[in-house]
Protein backbone atom coordinates (compact mmCIF):
# COMPACT_ATOMS: atom_id res chain seq x y z
CA UNK A 1 0.00 0.00 0.00
CA UNK A 2 1.45 3.55 -0.35
CA UNK A 3 -0.49 4.74 3.02
CA UNK A 4 2.50 6.04 5.39
CA UNK A 5 1.47 7.00 9.11
CA UNK A 6 0.98 10.73 10.06
CA UNK A 7 -1.10 12.33 12.75
CA UNK A 8 -4.57 11.14 13.76
CA UNK A 9 -7.98 12.39 13.33
CA UNK A 10 -7.07 15.09 16.08
CA UNK A 11 -4.44 17.04 13.78
CA UNK A 12 -7.42 16.98 11.09
CA UNK A 13 -10.10 18.22 13.75
CA UNK A 14 -8.10 21.02 14.69
CA UNK A 15 -7.69 22.31 11.37
CA UNK A 16 -11.35 23.43 11.63
CA UNK A 17 -11.47 24.72 15.33
CA UNK A 18 -10.79 28.51 15.97
CA UNK A 19 -7.83 29.59 16.76
CA UNK A 20 -8.45 32.41 19.92
CA UNK A 21 -5.52 33.36 21.32
CA UNK A 22 -3.64 30.72 21.06
CA UNK A 23 -0.69 31.47 19.24
CA UNK A 24 1.67 34.57 19.63
CA UNK A 25 3.98 33.92 17.15
CA UNK A 26 3.85 35.31 13.51
CA UNK A 27 3.14 32.89 10.49
CA UNK A 28 7.07 31.38 9.54
CA UNK A 29 7.91 33.01 6.08
CA UNK A 30 8.02 29.22 4.47
CA UNK A 31 4.11 29.86 3.21
CA UNK A 32 3.00 33.14 0.93
CA UNK A 33 -0.23 34.85 2.50
CA UNK A 34 -2.17 36.69 0.14
CA UNK A 35 -5.66 38.68 0.13
CA UNK A 36 -8.84 36.35 -0.64
CA UNK A 37 -9.97 37.38 -4.25
CA UNK A 38 -13.55 35.40 -3.85
CA UNK A 39 -14.91 35.74 0.05
CA UNK A 40 -18.10 34.12 1.30
CA UNK A 41 -19.87 34.58 4.17
CA UNK A 42 -22.39 31.46 5.05
CA UNK A 43 -23.04 30.08 8.32
CA UNK A 44 -24.84 26.48 7.19
CA UNK A 45 -22.49 23.24 6.48
CA UNK A 46 -21.76 23.60 2.43
CA UNK A 47 -19.28 22.83 0.07
CA UNK A 48 -19.68 24.08 -3.57
CA UNK A 49 -18.59 21.69 -6.20
CA UNK A 50 -19.39 18.21 -5.39
CA UNK A 51 -17.08 15.34 -7.35
CA UNK A 52 -13.73 15.33 -8.85
CA UNK A 53 -12.49 18.56 -9.88
CA UNK A 54 -9.75 19.59 -11.82
CA UNK A 55 -6.63 20.64 -10.83
CA UNK A 56 -6.53 25.00 -9.85
CA UNK A 57 -10.32 24.72 -9.03
CA UNK A 58 -11.19 26.02 -5.58
CA UNK A 59 -13.92 24.52 -2.66
CA UNK A 60 -15.59 26.41 -0.72
CA UNK A 61 -17.15 24.92 2.85
CA UNK A 62 -18.74 27.27 5.60
CA UNK A 63 -20.08 26.31 8.90
CA UNK A 64 -20.88 27.48 12.09
CA UNK A 65 -18.07 27.08 14.42
CA UNK A 66 -18.04 25.58 17.99
CA UNK A 67 -18.39 28.94 19.23
CA UNK A 68 -21.40 29.69 16.89
CA UNK A 69 -19.41 32.15 14.72
CA UNK A 70 -19.13 31.71 11.03
CA UNK A 71 -16.20 29.59 9.94
CA UNK A 72 -15.56 28.80 6.18
CA UNK A 73 -13.41 29.04 3.72
CA UNK A 74 -11.79 27.53 0.49
CA UNK A 75 -9.23 24.85 0.04
CA UNK A 76 -7.46 24.62 -3.73
CA UNK A 77 -4.99 21.76 -4.97
CA UNK A 78 -3.31 24.64 -7.35
CA UNK A 79 -0.71 22.18 -9.55
CA UNK A 80 0.87 18.51 -9.43
CA UNK A 81 4.87 18.63 -10.84
CA UNK A 82 5.62 14.65 -11.26
CA UNK A 83 8.59 13.79 -11.16
CA UNK A 84 10.14 17.11 -9.44
CA UNK A 85 13.74 17.95 -9.27
CA UNK A 86 14.72 17.91 -5.65
CA UNK A 87 17.95 17.78 -3.54
CA UNK A 88 16.67 15.42 -0.90
CA UNK A 89 18.54 12.17 0.11
CA UNK A 90 17.30 9.21 -0.71
CA UNK A 91 16.91 8.43 3.28
CA UNK A 92 14.21 11.09 2.60
CA UNK A 93 11.83 8.43 1.49
CA UNK A 94 10.99 4.69 2.09
CA UNK A 95 10.72 3.74 -1.31
CA UNK A 96 13.51 2.05 -2.86
CA UNK A 97 13.42 3.29 -6.26
CA UNK A 98 12.27 6.90 -5.51
CA UNK A 99 10.70 9.47 -7.60
CA UNK A 100 9.36 12.87 -6.23
CA UNK A 101 6.62 15.13 -6.91
CA UNK A 102 5.21 18.71 -5.65
CA UNK A 103 1.90 19.65 -4.83
CA UNK A 104 0.66 22.96 -4.30
CA UNK A 105 -1.74 24.02 -2.93
CA UNK A 106 -3.94 27.53 -1.54
CA UNK A 107 -5.84 27.96 1.81
CA UNK A 108 -8.68 31.06 1.83
CA UNK A 109 -10.75 31.89 4.91
CA UNK A 110 -13.69 33.44 4.25
CA UNK A 111 -14.10 37.57 5.06
CA UNK A 112 -16.41 36.77 8.37
CA UNK A 113 -14.58 33.51 9.12
CA UNK A 114 -12.63 33.02 12.23
CA UNK A 115 -9.42 31.73 11.76
CA UNK A 116 -8.90 28.54 10.58
CA UNK A 117 -5.37 26.10 10.54
CA UNK A 118 -3.71 25.50 7.25
CA UNK A 119 -1.35 22.36 7.30
CA UNK A 120 -0.14 19.25 5.56
CA UNK A 121 -1.47 16.78 7.33
CA UNK A 122 -5.41 16.52 5.64
CA UNK A 123 -3.56 16.29 1.96
CA UNK A 124 -3.16 13.08 0.25
CA UNK A 125 -2.38 11.10 -2.71
CA UNK A 126 -5.01 8.54 -3.95
CA UNK A 127 -3.88 6.21 -6.70
CA UNK A 128 -6.26 3.84 -9.19
CA UNK A 129 -6.23 0.75 -6.35
CA UNK A 130 -8.15 3.35 -3.90
CA UNK A 131 -4.76 3.55 -2.06
CA UNK A 132 -3.71 6.64 -0.08
CA UNK A 133 -0.59 8.34 0.80
CA UNK A 134 -0.61 10.98 3.08
CA UNK A 135 1.28 13.58 3.26
CA UNK A 136 4.83 12.86 4.59
CA UNK A 137 5.42 16.49 6.42
CA UNK A 138 8.92 16.80 4.86
CA UNK A 139 10.27 20.56 5.81
CA UNK A 140 13.70 22.18 5.75
CA UNK A 141 17.04 22.35 3.61
CA UNK A 142 16.10 20.43 0.16
CA UNK A 143 12.56 21.01 0.29
CA UNK A 144 10.83 23.30 -2.78
CA UNK A 145 9.65 26.87 -1.27
CA UNK A 146 7.25 27.87 -0.36
CA UNK A 147 6.76 24.99 1.76
CA UNK A 148 3.17 24.47 3.18
CA UNK A 149 3.39 24.25 6.88
CA UNK A 150 4.00 21.22 8.92
CA UNK A 151 2.99 20.00 12.23
CA UNK A 152 -0.27 21.87 13.87
CA UNK A 153 -0.25 24.42 10.70
CA UNK A 154 -0.93 27.95 10.57
CA UNK A 155 -3.71 30.42 11.56
CA UNK A 156 -5.65 31.95 8.41
CA UNK A 157 -7.42 35.03 9.24
CA UNK A 158 -10.74 36.50 7.71
CA UNK A 159 -9.56 37.14 4.50
CA UNK A 160 -6.57 36.03 3.94
CA UNK A 161 -5.32 32.72 2.25
CA UNK A 162 -2.21 30.94 2.10
CA UNK A 163 -0.05 28.80 -0.31
CA UNK A 164 2.32 26.45 -0.43
CA UNK A 165 3.88 23.35 -1.65
CA UNK A 166 3.75 19.89 -0.41
CA UNK A 167 6.84 17.38 -1.20
CA UNK A 168 5.58 13.52 -1.65
CA UNK A 169 7.99 10.64 -2.04
CA UNK A 170 6.37 7.67 -4.36
CA UNK A 171 8.19 4.42 -6.15
CA UNK A 172 9.12 5.25 -9.32
CA UNK A 173 6.50 4.59 -12.36
CA UNK A 174 3.17 4.78 -9.58
CA UNK A 175 1.51 7.93 -10.08
CA UNK A 176 -1.54 9.00 -8.29
CA UNK A 177 -5.07 9.55 -9.92
CA UNK A 178 -6.71 12.22 -7.19
CA UNK A 179 -5.59 14.38 -4.61
CA UNK A 180 -7.81 14.58 -1.28
CA UNK A 181 -8.25 16.71 1.13
CA UNK A 182 -10.21 15.14 4.06
CA UNK A 183 -11.57 17.76 6.80
CA UNK A 184 -13.49 16.90 9.78
CA UNK A 185 -17.06 16.74 9.67
CA UNK A 186 -16.99 17.33 5.47
CA UNK A 187 -16.85 14.86 2.52
CA UNK A 188 -13.63 14.65 1.17
CA UNK A 189 -12.66 17.02 -1.62
CA UNK A 190 -10.99 15.84 -4.74
CA UNK A 191 -8.94 17.12 -7.65
CA UNK A 192 -8.10 14.73 -10.54
CA UNK A 193 -4.25 14.43 -11.44
CA UNK A 194 -3.83 14.42 -15.12
CA UNK A 195 -1.97 11.77 -16.80
CA UNK A 196 1.80 11.96 -18.20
Amino acid sequence: MHARATTGLLAVGLLLHTVTGCSTSTPTPTATHMNSRKPAASTTATDQLTGTRKLGTGSHWSDTDIDGSPIGGTFTALSYTQPARLDLPNEATDFKNPTWAILEVRVCADVSSTPILAAQTPWALEFPDGSRLNAPLLSGSGVPQPEFPTGDGIPVTAGTCLAGKITFSLEHGTRPSTVVYTHAGHDPIEWAVPKV
